[in-house]
């Protein structure tokens, strides 16, 4: 009874051990055969990342400023009405 079960045991490991074998073979011609679809996906996934990280950022810059629009329109109309009363040299009229 024993002899058979080692029988057994030793032709179910002619069976298996090849079929691991063959499918660790094709798991490794098949991870190598995807690398360069994998570095693409990555690649493309970074470049999305940072196209949204700027635009999230250049929104968030916007929505930050908004309320600083009074402001700068009050500091940019004083800054036109001091320009307008400073007296400028007379143009065309160089001295030689």
């Amino acid at each position: 009874m024993i002899a058979l079960l080692l029988l057994g045991v030793f032709l179910a490991f002619l069976i298996v051990v090849p079929l691991l074998l063959v499918g660790l073979v094709l798991r490794l011609a098949i991870g190598l055969a995807l690398i360069p679809f994998r570095i693409a996906g990555f690649a493309i996934r970074l470049m999305l990342g940072l196209v949204v990280g700027l635009v999230g950022l250049i929104l968030a810059g916007a929505v930050l400023l908004i309320p600083l629009l009074p402001i700068i329109a009050l500091v940019g109309g004083i800054w036109l009405i001091f320009r307008l009363g400073r007296r400028h040299p007379a143009a065309g009229l160089a001295i030689e």
